[in-house]
Parts: C-alpha cells; structure tokens; sequence
C-alpha cells in the first residue's frame, strides 16, 4: 500500500498518511466488501485517496517555486523493496502523466489489476481505462531509460562525479558526462537551486562546481541507498543540504537529480550516518 501511494504522489509524507486513512477505511469496512479480494479491495482504497492527494498536488503546483521533484526514499535496510517499483528516473517520468493516467498506469504495470478493478477504483469504466493505459504506457515507454547498470557500477560512477565536483576538477567531471546531460533541481524556493533544468555536460559541469564552492567548510559528502539505488547526500552542521540521484550506463552520467527542499529531506535526515567520501 504504501508502494502504491508513494508511486502515484512521489512523496514520502503523503503516502504514510494515505495508508494510515486506508487502514482506517478497511477497519471501518463491511466485511463482505473486504473479503471478494484483498488486494484489490486495499488497493482500490490507496489509489482512490492517493489520486485525491495527486490533483491536489497538482493545484499546488501551479505556484511552486522551480521545478518539483519526487521526494527521495530512503531504502536501505528495505530489502523487499524493488528498484523497478520505486525508480527515481521513474517518478519523474511519471511526473508527466496526468493524474489519472498515472493511477492506471502504476495499478496495471506495478500491480497488476484487471481492468475491472481499476476502473473501480477512478470511476471510469473498464474500456476508458484500456485506453488510459495504452496512452500513458507508450508515453511512458517512449521516454524511459533503456539501460541498466550493475549497482558496484553505478555506486563506483557516483564516487569519480563526487570527487571530481568536490575537487572542482571541470575537466573530469564533464568526462563523466554526457554531452547532453541534463540537471534538475529543486529547492521549493527554500534552499538554492536553478529554477530550470540545466542543460548540456559543459554547462553541469559549472553549474555544480560553482554550487559546491557556496557550501559550508564542514560539508560532507555520504553515499546512502535512495530508491533503491546508490545516491549522495551533502551534510552540512549534522543536516542534509541536498540529496543527488543520478541516472547512468556505467559509462556516462545523463541525468542528474539534486533535492535540496529541507520539506522533502526528512527522511535522509533520519537516517544514521553512512560512508563518507
């Protein structure tokens, strides 16, 4: 449930306030409503709540500062969590969807309901949400990452980037990226952050370097475990400052993914402290 809630909204807060609700509904329940299928019945509860919470969000949105950007989720210690049900590259991509078409297509993809029980869950009957999903599964399979990379890999690819932006090596670092990597940011209007996406390997490059030289003296950088995959987050006076995600083929970075809004650091504050660069 939780899974499900925090695919649809991208935010960690939001999702364990959606299945708290869920639980309250399920309790509250007849149980001839419960018992026909669980798992759909859960479900159809978490999607109707989190598509509520997305359209709310989306309302939001409209005057939030920059860009918005998923919450990161901290996996480590969470062994039944899959990288492919949590992806950053994902949620973001997602983020392109409507709200509807982003319920439909995490409950069939993700969690494999008929086309009956999603249709019950966003009032719309089966055959609409046949053409929902066709829409947004081509839309999603147009822009997805088609490569994957082994996690020592990729764990190795984040060091050579942290070093080289830690050392203001412009040289190395634009090495390490591809000529046309792009860089989101979000800050919420609360921390620093480009208010667009920056675009091209020389223009990261700068971006970042000059970035870093504007961060306290006792900044650290820790490697930890988002979304189930390697990921940074810089430390400064015992507080995350920024989370960064990066997609890549083992060979280049394409993208990059840095968090900086302290309303969605709460859960890399929580975590212990982990190898330090």
């Amino acid at each position: 449930m939780f899974a499900l809630a925090y695919r649809i909204t991208g935010n960690r807060a939001d999702a364990e306030e959606i299945v708290q609700d869920a639980f309250l509904r399920f309790h509250g329940a007849e149980p001839k409503d419960a018992v026909r299928s669980l798992k759909a019945y859960l479900a159809t509860i978490t999607a109707r709540l989190s598509l509520n919470r997305l359209r709310d969000q989306h309302a939001r949105r409209e005057t939030y500062l920059g860009e918005w950007l998923p919450e990161p989720l901290v996996t480590e210690d969470e062994p039944g969590i899959r990288a492919e049900d949590v992806s950053f590259a994902l949620l973001v991509l997602l983020e392109r969807l409507s709200p509807l078409e982003r319920v439909v297509f995490v409950l069939r993809s993700a969690f494999d309901l008929t086309f009956d029980e999603i249709a019950s869950a966003v009032s719309r009957d089966a055959a609409a949400c046949r053409k929902i999903f066709s829409r947004a599964r081509l839309h999603v399979m147009e822009e997805r990452p088609r490569f994957t990379v082994d996690r020592e890999r990729h764990r190795a690819m984040l060091r050579l980037f942290a070093e080289a932006v830690r050392d203001g090596d412009t040289a190395g670092l634009v090495s390490l990226l591809d000529q046309n990597v792009v860089f989101h940011s979000d800050g919420g209007g609360k921390a620093l952050a480009s208010r667009k996406p920056v675009t091209g390997h020389d223009a990261v490059a700068q971006f970042l370097i000059a970035v870093t030289r504007t961060l306290p003296e006792d900044a650290i950088a820790e490697v930890v475990e988002l979304n189930a995959s390697p990921a940074l987050v810089l430390k400064a006076g015992g507080r995350p400052r920024v989370a960064i995600l990066v997609e890549t083929d083992g060979e280049r970075i394409y993208a990059i993914y840095g968090i900086s809004n302290p309303d969605k650091l709460g859960g890399v504050a929580a975590t212990s402290h982990r190898s330090a660069l």
